[in-house]
């Protein structure tokens, strides 16, 4: 493990783009150079600091979502194209997010979600479900959510009806990977599945993946990487059959981000001041 960005407290969502990082930390919006480890932009864009924020990004805008607060901004300088307020509080702030080349994606508290065309940022909202989703991808045509319910949703992108639905198990299915036609779901029950996104069926589970809450951080190779920072626990599985293959013990704290790129894993946490990095193949 190695530390590729000091920024003197914690970043509580990060996103990496080519060469650059973008993160979050306390008021901040900062882009760290990779190979350099300088800061290139940073920006306030917060009132005031903050650990439940989420960040993601694609290769032109940064989406992130603070409480009921949407905010849009550029990728090259962080200027603010937009700001929305989606929900006025806990029965109505943004659960999750995803983002296609058209619409931005989210999902509400108690089972709706609004969506923003990226060009006009026309608002539509749906109400899809009675239980939160807290976890969303795209795929496609299709919309896929995880409900707190324990339940897995494949939704009509243009109308947001349920296509299919799969109960996985009674807790929330807190966190989703999409790796080609295969779909990882990670429960709060300790659950690990495997699903194809075309049968909709289960094809492997595992019943006791982490002690506690955990999170599928990505796809390196033929391995399934998953964190489950409570535990300070990182676990490869072989990701056609989810057979354990190691488990790594580093400290971690609570919650974190990580971004899976070729063989290396970025990540976050809340006893790391800034970004760690660490070789996936070792």
């Amino acid at each position: 493990m190695e530390h590729v960005a000091e920024l003197g407290g914690i970043v509580t969502g990060f996103h990496v783009t080519g060469q650059c990082i973008d993160c979050m930390c306390g008021k901040k919006l900062l882009k760290i150079d990779k190979t350099s480890r300088n800061i290139l932009c940073q920006k306030t864009v917060f009132g005031k600091d903050g650990l439940s924020r989420k960040l993601i990004a694609d290769d032109n805008r940064i989406y992130i979502y603070d409480f009921c607060t949407l905010y849009v901004l550029g990728q090259k300088d962080y200027e603010l194209l937009g700001k929305w307020q989606l929900g006025n509080d806990l029965s109505s702030d943004i659960c999750g997010m995803t983002v296609d080349d058209e619409t931005i994606y989210c999902s509400i508290r108690n089972g709706k979600v609004i969506t923003l065309d990226k060009q006009s940022y026309r608002q539509k909202e749906f109400t899809v479900s009675g239980s939160s989703m807290w976890s969303l991808q795209t795929y496609g045509l299709y919309l896929i959510g995880g409900t707190v319910e324990g339940e897995l949703l494949l939704l009509d992108k243009r109308t947001l009806s349920i296509e299919k639905n799969l109960v996985l198990g009674k807790k929330n299915i807190g966190s989703l990977h999409i790796d080609g036609e295969a779909l990882y779901a990670a429960g709060h029950d300790g659950k690990l599945y495997k699903i194809s996104i075309r049968s909709f069926e289960i094809q492997a589970s595992v019943k006791k993946a982490h002690r506690k809450m955990f999170v599928c951080a990505g796809v390196s190779g033929d391995m399934l990487v998953t964190i489950s920072y409570p535990c300070s626990e990182i676990a490869f599985w072989d990701k056609d059959t989810l057979e354990k293959i190691k488990v790594i013990n580093t400290p971690l704290k609570l919650s974190g981000s990580a971004y899976i790129e070729n063989n290396f894993m970025y990540l976050s946490s809340r006893n790391i001041f800034g970004i760690d990095r660490m070789k996936l193949d070792e």
